[in-house]
């Protein structure tokens, strides 16, 4: 449960072998490459790869030309054999002369039906109509109502078939002899017929014709143009040297080595702080449990490389208070159901129900402590009184008594947590050497003594009614604390060996350190008083399903309906908003004192086929 450890290993070979290395690497998806020019320097003397790509060309005017006939190309995964540059452009020259040939016109849009029609005039082979020497084909389609006086008519210079039919048009092949097509051709106009060039070739030939062939060199020019794209990542060493580098998994060293085997390759490892000119990626593994919780890690930013993974503390605490917020056993165990047949059994990539199939184990938890399933507060109150000794329930939401202890217990929990938080901070910035950020800031040891002395004080005088609120106890505890927090910068250079004297001078370094003060006291307030929202939503929810509770009892037999949409109704909003609500406590009131994130994902590269 922590950052995979990285090492950082370059394969070299000659020119020859290339391609066929880069392929072997990307099949692994174990490399996360590094651009050519982050490992040149001017002692390595290194070189990019300049080569024009005419494969992307290609590429875009084959799928072009096949999409213009109505043809899916790129379904194949594999080609027979090599093409040459010029075999390539010969094919298509050809290929594109034909699709003219077999196309109606440019200015003519085809429809369904007119397509439609025009397959089936394909029966008769468009190369033989136009071949007559004494007859004159033309295709087009007339309105139903001109069909009718086409057929009314007298004139008998022309023979009509239907080929396809709407509830407007008549699509028809009209034949003439050559003698009497001026004729023919003014009785159509007069009837509004619309024409629909015949093309030269039926495209069905074209396709029939050039489908293997288009689909081989298609998928030839797919992986040729993909390699090209990997070239960013190959730097030319001593003019002769290819050399591909970048970092894996530290785990998995002997298996990418493995896929070299067959390959004249020279292989180097190297561990990350042996390359501090490069930022090593962060790859993060935890178990089945957490592992849905690092979407929430990356949507804030991911750890860096040489930080710590919050995905556990992360997934504990959401649980946690997302379980204390939505507390209901009837619908948590459907939020548990829903998400875990779709998560883990069918296998859904969301991580979000993967996130949902554990909160509500958690809401299951706290539902079951508060008494409730789907709304009734009843149910569960024999077993209360077996279990817990209790008379009635052993936490009573909805009782007004007990709306305080609830509110308290949410600001206590806060407490905990930043607490928590500031002790996460103070262990970053011990493994980081930051000595000033560990011991002066208001998230560090100076921000922890305060913050304890103010929570044990408040504790001892409500609750204890004791009173350590003395002269020497505040100058200890809350007097050199805020003295740190003012110096913490002139401080935290003094420790490095740095003059401790500020830039802009001390006069307005204090004075803009009061200032700071009174801003860290709000702060200190705001994310603790914040936590309230956990009471707060505790009564929400319990509210809302005694409304639905209520209108049940009011609608008689129709109550079975309102129960189970109020249900669904609060199950979706409630959660929704306690999920969105939970998440702003991890980010704001937690991350933000111990967290930096700003690592680089890690990024397997491209696989080619």
């Amino acid at each position: 449960m922590s950052i995979v450890k990285m090492k950082f290993v370059s394969v070299a070979t000659d020119h020859q072998h290339l391609d066929d290395m880069l392929l072997a690497s990307s099949k692994t998806g174990l490399l996360h490459p590094e651009l050519a020019i982050n490992i040149i320097n001017e002692d390595n003397g290194g070189k990019v790869i300049n080569e024009e790509n005419n494969y992307s060309d290609y590429l875009n005017n084959l799928k072009n030309l096949s999409h213009s006939i109505g043809l899916d190309v790129g379904s194949k995964d594999h080609y027979d054999k090599d093409y040459s540059k010029e075999e390539i452009e010969s094919f298509i020259k050809d290929f594109s002369k034909d699709i003219e040939l077999s196309s109606c016109g440019e200015d003519v849009m085809l429809t369904e039906d007119d397509r439609k029609a025009l397959d089936k005039l394909g029966e008769c082979d468009f190369e033989a109509l136009h071949s007559c020497q004494y007859l004159h084909f033309d295709f087009g389609r007339l309105p139903l109502d001109s069909y009718k006086k086409l057929n009314y008519s007298d004139n008998k210079t022309v023979e009509t078939c239907i080929l396809h039919s709407n509830s407007q048009y008549h699509w028809v092949v009209v034949a003439t002899s050559n003698t009497f097509y001026g004729e023919a051709r003014r009785l159509l106009n007069s009837l509004y017929f619309e024409e629909i060039r015949i093309p030269n070739i039926d495209v069905n030939k074209v396709i029939a014709q050039y489908k293997d062939r288009l689909e081989d060199i298609y998928a030839f020019c797919s992986e040729n143009d993909n390699l090209y794209h990997l070239y960013e990542y190959v730097t030319i060493m001593n003019d002769k040297d290819y050399v591909l580098s970048g970092f894996i998994p530290a785990d998995k060293e002997s298996t990418y080595e493995a896929a070299f085997k067959e390959l004249p390759v020279t292989f180097k490892v190297q561990d990350p702080s042996e390359r501090p000119d490069l930022t090593a990626p962060t790859l993060l593994r935890n178990n089945r449990f957490f592992e849905p919780f690092e979407m929430f890690v990356e949507m804030y930013s991911l750890p860096s490389y040489k930080d710590f993974d919050p995905t556990v503390f992360l997934g504990i605490t959401y649980c946690i208070l997302f379980g204390i917020m939505f507390g209901d056993l009837g619908q948590g165990f459907l939020l548990f159901l829903g998400g875990t047949y779709l998560y883990d059994i069918k296998k859904k990539k969301n991580k979000l129900l993967g996130i949902i199939s554990r909160i509500g184990i958690f809401a299951m938890i706290f539902g079951f402590l508060f008494g409730s399933v789907f709304g009734d507060e009843e149910i569960l109150v024999p077993v209360h009184q077996a279990l817990f000794n209790t008379e009635h329930k052993l936490i009573e939401v909805m009782d007004g008594s007990a709306t305080m202890t609830l509110l308290l217990g949410a600001v206590a929990i806060g407490m905990l947590l930043i607490l928590i938080s500031m002790a996460l901070n103070i262990f970053k910035n011990y493994k980081r050497k930051r000595w000033g950020e560990l011991l002066f800031s208001t998230s560090g040891v100076a921000g922890f003594v305060f913050y304890s002395y103010v929570i044990f004080a408040a504790a001892n005088m409500f609750i204890l009614g004791g009173n350590v609120l003395t002269p020497v106890y505040i100058i200890i505890f809350v007097g050199i604390p805020f003295v740190l927090f003012l110096l913490k910068e002139p401080l935290g250079e003094a420790l490095e060996g740095k003059p401790m004297k500020p830039k802009e001078g001390w006069g307005s370094f204090i004075l803009q350190g009061i200032f700071e003060m009174i801003a860290t006291i709000l702060e200190y307030v705001s994310n603790t008083m914040s936590f309230l929202r956990v009471g707060g939503f505790v009564l929400s929810h319990a509210g809302m399903m005694l409304v639905v509770m209520t209108l049940v009892e009011m609608t008689g037999n129709a109550g079975i309906v309102v129960f189970i949409f109020g249900n669904i109704f609060v199950m979706c909003l409630e959660g929704l908003i306690v999920g969105i609500q939970t998440l702003r406590l991890e980010y704001y009131e937690m991350f933000s004192r111990y967290y930096d994130g700003g690592g680089k994902k890690f990024t397997a590269l491209a696989s080619v086929k």
